[in-house]
């Protein structure tokens, strides 16, 4: 069913709608003007009254149609619609002439007033909840049986051909139907519309500052309408003659009975007016909400306005990285919520979870807090999310950037000490070698000569074995390093790793440093993938953008460099499709293949 009435799914459904509108509306006006008096001439108020119901079902039919068509995804205004079309079908079953079946299509308006409840107890969600429906249902299905009750006893003398009995009219029996009608009449108008006065005006004084301009409208017209139940019923079952109810209206029959039959009317406005009130829009998948917050008081971040409006101080808003971590709006990372806590998601267009609400699991949240505080997050996510994002990477910079001086320092000291207790002892030594050959006029020139050819080749062993220092902690350190100070998002997959003495480390570690630059420079990539794989005879490095590809050739730096160890690269760059660099190199265990 929902399927069925999703008109994102079935596009023709709007366009029936709105024919099935304009049938009722023309149907139901043409046989209004010829029956409704039943033959008797108009009066001034009765016609009044006519024209304002029929007024107000027009508006609900149209609202409810535009709502429909604004919010899919948001029942009200399926459920405006159904409202007003049954209440079309119960004047058309009234004023069509010579059919009994015609007479009982005047019992589609019990589902009127149900609907109208619904609606103003779930705005601006428009979902209701379980208990709301169950009692509604219920009440409704009580308050059938009993005017079927009611009219069983309440069979006309002397029915004409126009207009026939209905087939639920079997006793003429006035007396019972005398004492049962007011009963129906309480029971189902008169008490229900008590309970919803209670209910809307409880509910507008628990709810925050924040959100009472959105139900004020609807909360206005659920008043006006149960008010005018309330007084209707009440002054025609309890005070008739007192307020001069007779079949001739006057001014105060007039108005009192104005709130009966303008009640889809009142609803369609009210939810007019509430949906102009959502000024901000907020796309929620395909779901477009739109939240008035000009009388909310200044917040400073979400998270302080999420407090606000929960009343829970300890709300808190999360930020989803791509790598699926999570953030707050200072960009700290944080971990995963407690069993204490609960996460309302924050979805994007495309149905991912970009940031998340969390609460105390005890704190009581309705659903219209819940929706109010989730489309307040969404209105404000993408800045605070990219703001969030740019201060965990600047953070993460920062920390990169101490590690990186830690590590050339310590690598310095380490160079010093291997110089000093290496080299420069042999250099002592050849001078004072050299200092005694010249005293003694020896010849030794040979051995110094090739003293010093030795201390050369160690000075050079010594800068070969000096690697960078981001490859301290290994080459998967080294790549994650990289991925810190890359502008644009960057993913490390590492599957093994290789320690920073590894000949190939080196190799890899500046490819993969080159190929990034040029992702980021060339191709306008969102977002980079680098994968590491290390195994018993092989290496193997990707990495992939998602830019605009059309890439020809492998870079000649990242291709001579990998020819030079005897790798391979190859380049998959279809246009518009990103690129995809493949480096390939074989491990070598040879101890004599490892030190050339």
């Amino acid at each position: 069913m929902r399927r069925l009435l999703d008109t994102r799914r079935n596009p023709a459904l709007l366009p029936a709608l709105a024919v099935v509108a304009v049938a009722l509306i023309v149907t139901g006006t043409v046989l209004i003007e010829r029956n409704w008096m039943r033959g008797a001439t108009w009066e001034g108020y009765d016609a009044a009254l006519v024209i304002v119901r029929m007024v107000g079902g027009a508006l609900g039919l149209g609202v409810g149609w535009w709502w429909w068509w604004r919010a899919p995804a948001n029942p009200t205004g399926r459920l405006l619609y159904l409202a007003a079309a049954s209440d079309w079908l119960f004047l058309i079953g009234y004023c069509w002439p010579g059919s009994r079946w015609a007479n009982d299509l005047t019992w589609v308006s019990f589902l009127t007033e149900p609907l109208v409840a619904v609606i103003v107890l779930s705005w601006p969600t428009g979902r209701p909840s379980r208990r709301l429906v169950r009692i509604v249902t219920w009440w409704t299905v009580a308050g059938a049986v009993l005017v079927l009750v009611v009219k069983v006893f309440s069979r006309q003398p002397n029915p004409s051909a126009d207009w026939p009995g209905p087939f639920e009219a079997l006793f003429a029996i006035p007396t019972v139907w005398h004492v049962l009608d007011p009963v129906q009449a309480l029971a189902t108008q008169a008490l229900p519309a008590a309970i919803v006065l209670v209910v809307l005006v409880r509910r507008r004084r628990a709810v925050p500052p924040a959100v009472r301009p959105l139900i004020t409208p609807i909360t206005t017209s659920g008043v006006l309408i149960c008010g005018s139940l309330l007084i209707v019923h009440l002054g025609f079952q309890v005070f008739g003659a007192l307020l001069r109810y007779g079949p001739a209206l006057t001014v105060w029959p007039f108005l009192t009975l104005l709130g009966g039959y303008f009640m889809i009317g009142f609803v369609a406005l009210g939810v007019l007016v509430g949906a102009r009130r959502r000024r901000r829009a907020v796309s929620m998948g395909r779901q477009h909400r739109e939240v008035d917050l000009r009388s909310a008081p200044a917040v400073i971040t979400p998270s302080a306005a999420a407090a606000a409006i929960t009343g829970d101080p300890t709300a808190l808003v999360r930020y989803r990285r791509p790598d699926g971590t999570w953030i707050d709006a200072a960009g700290v990372t944080l971990p995963e919520a407690a069993a204490s806590r609960r996460l309302l998601p924050v979805l994007d267009e495309t149905g991912s979870t970009t940031a998340a609400l969390e609460v105390a699991a005890s704190t009581p949240l309705s659903p219209l807090l819940a929706d109010l505080a989730v489309s307040l997050i969404a209105a404000r996510s993408a800045n605070e999310r990219a703001t969030a994002f740019a201060d965990a990477r600047r953070a993460e910079v920062r920390s990169r950037s101490r590690e990186l001086v830690a590590a050339t320092d310590s690598g310095r000291r380490q160079l010093e000490r291997d110089l000093h207790d290496g080299a420069q002892q042999l250099l002592v030594g050849l001078a004072l070698v050299a200092g005694l050959s010249v005293r003694r006029r020896a010849p030794g020139a040979d051995t110094l000569i090739d003293q010093i050819a030795g201390v050369r080749r160690e000075i050079l062993a010594l800068v070969d074995r000096a690697t960078p220092a981001a490859l301290a902690d290994g080459l998967a350190g080294a790549l994650h390093a990289l991925a810190a100070v890359c502008p644009i998002p960057v993913l490390v997959d590492a599957d093994g790793d290789l320690p920073a003495d590894d000949p190939l480390a080196l190799t890899l570690y500046l490819a993969a440093g080159e190929a990034i630059t040029n992702a980021v420079k060339h191709s306008g990539a969102g977002l980079i993938r680098v994968h590491l794989g290390i195994y018993a005879g092989d290496a193997d490095l990707r990495v992939s953008d998602d830019g605009i590809g059309d890439v020809a050739d492998v870079p000649p730096s990242i291709a001579s460099r990998l020819a030079a160890v005897d790798g391979s690269v190859r380049v998959t760059s279809p246009p518009l499709g990103g690129t995809v660099l493949d480096i390939h190199m074989r491990r070598s265990t040879d101890p004599a293949a490892v030190t050339a």
